[in-house]
C-alpha cells in the first residue's frame, strides 16, 4: 500500500473511532440544563423581559455555537496544539489583561473579570484554564527534567496564567486553574513538592483572605449562615432550603418555590440547588452519575493514551471541568465557601458552555487519535 493511501486510510480511521459516550453525556446534561434554566429564570426573566423564554432561548444559542467548536476542535490535529501551544497560551493571557482595560472591560460585582464587543461579552479565564491545559501537558511531559525543575516550571507557567485573573480579581477561576496545574504535577511526580508549597503559603493565604472585606463576608457566610440570615447568609440559607424542599423525589418541574425571586443567581451558580428542590435527591445523584460515568469513560482513555502529551492533555482538560463541578456543588451544598463557579454544562453562562465543549472537543480528537492508531496497529499485525 502507498504511502497517500495509508494516510488516506489514517484519515478515516481517526473520524470513525472515538468514544461515543463522551459526546452524548455533555449534550444531554447541556440539554437538561437549558430546561432547568428556563424552569429557574422564568419568573424573573418573565418580569425582566417580558418573556419567560429570554435566558434558555440565548443558551440554546450558545449551545449551537458550542457545538460548532466542537467540530472545529475535533478537526484540529494534536500536533497543532503540541507546536503552538506557548503561543496560544501567551495570547490567553494577554486577553485576560484586556478585561481590566476600561473601555473593553466590564465590571460585575466589583470584578472586571469580562470583555465586552458589542452585544456581545465573554469571559477569557475560561479560555486562559483552556490554553494553560494545553501548554503545561507540553512542559510537564518533557521527561528530561528532574522533579525540582518540573516544579519550578509548573509554577512558573500558574503563576503567569494566575496573575491577571487576581487582578480581576477572579479568586474561584484562580483556585481552579492552581488546582488543575498542580492536579497535572501531581500524576506524574507525586504530592512531595506541593504539599511543601502548600504549607509554605498557609500564612500567606490567610493574609489573602482577611484583607478584603467580601472574602470575610464570605467566611463568615460558610461558617455560620445563621449569624446574618438576611444579608450575608442569605443566599446560602435559601439554597439549603431548595434541597430541604425537594426531599427525595422533588417538588416536580417548574414547581420550584425559591426560584420566585428568593433564591439568587438561582439559573447560574445555584442551579444545581433548583434541580435539587424540582428532582429531589434522586435527580442530583442522577447528575452525579451522568459525570461520574463521563468519568470513568475519560478514565480508560487515559489509559489507553499511548504518549505522555496525551495522558497529561486529557487528564488536564477533565480536570479542568471536574473540578469546577465539585466547586459548584460544594459552595451549594456549604462544604466549602461559596466562589460563583458555574455548574458546568447545566448553568447560565455562554464563555463557560463554550470553553466547556471546546475542552470535550479535543477530548474526542484524543480519543479519535488514541483508538484511530491503536485499529491501524492490530490490522498492521495481521
Amino acid at each position: 500500500m502507498d504511502e497517500s493511501a495509508i494516510e488516506t486510510q489514517k484519515k478515516h480511521e481517526v473520524a470513525c473511532f472515538f468514544d461515543v459516550w463522551l459526546a452524548v453525556i455533555p449534550l444531554l446534561l447541556s440539554l437538561f440544563g437549558i430546561i432547568m434554566i428556563i424552569s429557574a429564570s422564568g419568573y424573573f426573566s418573565l418580569k425582566t423581559f417580558g418573556s419567560p423564554w429570554t435566558y434558555g432561548i440565548k443558551q440554546i444559542k450558545w449551545l449551537l455555537v458550542s457545538l460548532i467548536s466542537l467540530g472545529v476542535m475535533y478537526s484540529i490535529p494534536i500536533s497543532f496544539w503540541r507546536r503552538w501551544s506557548a503561543f496560544l497560551w501567551v495570547m490567553a493571557i494577554l486577553l485576560s489583561f484586556v478585561a481590566l482595560m476600561p473601555f473593553l472591560g466590564m465590571s460585575v460585582g466589583g470584578s472586571s473579570r469580562w470583555i465586552r464587543l458589542g452585544p456581545f461579552s465573554f469571559q477569557p479565564s475560561e479560555l486562559l484554564i483552556f490554553l494553560m491545559v494545553v501548554h503545561l501537558s507540553k512542559v510537564i511531559s518533557q521527561t528530561d527534567w528532574d522533579p525540582r525543575k518540573a516544579f519550578a516550571r509548573t509554577i512558573g507557567v500558574i503563576t503567569v496564567s494566575a496573575a491577571p485573573l487576581l487582578l480581576q480579581p477572579d479568586i474561584g477561576s484562580t483556585l481552579i486553574l492552581v488546582a488543575v496545574g498542580m492536579g497535572m504535577f501531581i500524576m506524574k511526580y507525586g504530592w512531595k513538592y506541593p504539599l511543601m508549597l502548600l504549607f509554605a503559603l498557609v500564612v500567606p493565604m490567610m493574609i489573602f483572605i482577611f484583607s478584603a472585606a467580601y472574602r470575610l463576608r464570605r467566611l463568615r457566610a460558610w461558617l455560620n449562615p445563621w449569624q446574618d440570615p438576611l444579608n450575608e447568609g442569605f443566599q446560602v440559607i435559601q439554597g439549603l432550603i431548595a434541597f430541604a424542599n425537594g426531599g427525595f423525589w422533588g417538588v416536580g418541574l417548574g414547581r420550584s418555590l425559591q426560584k420566585l425571586q428568593y433564591l439568587p443567581a438561582a439559573h447560574t451558580d445555584f442551579i444545581f440547588a433548583i434541580c435539587a428542590e424540582e428532582f429531589g435527591l434522586l435527580g442530583t445523584l442522577t447528575i452525579v452519575g451522568a459525570f461520574a460515568l463521563m468519568t470513568w469513560r475519560v478514565h480508560l482513555l487515559w489509559l489507553q493514551a499511548n504518549e505522555e502529551y496525551l495522558s497529561f492533555l486529557i487528564f488536564g482538560l477533565w480536570l479542568s471541568i471536574l473540578i469546577p463541578f465539585f466547586i459548584n456543588i460544594g459552595g451549594v451544598t456549604t462544604l466549602i465557601p461559596l466562589t460563583g463557579k458555574a455548574m458546568p454544562f447545566l448553568s447560565y453562562g455562554g464563555s463557560a458552555i463554550l470553553a466547556t465543549w471546546m475542552k470535550v472537543g479535543l477530548l474526542l480528537r484524543c480519543s479519535a487519535d488514541i483508538k484511530g492508531r491503536g485499529t491501524l496497529n492490530m490490522r498492521s499485525s495481521f
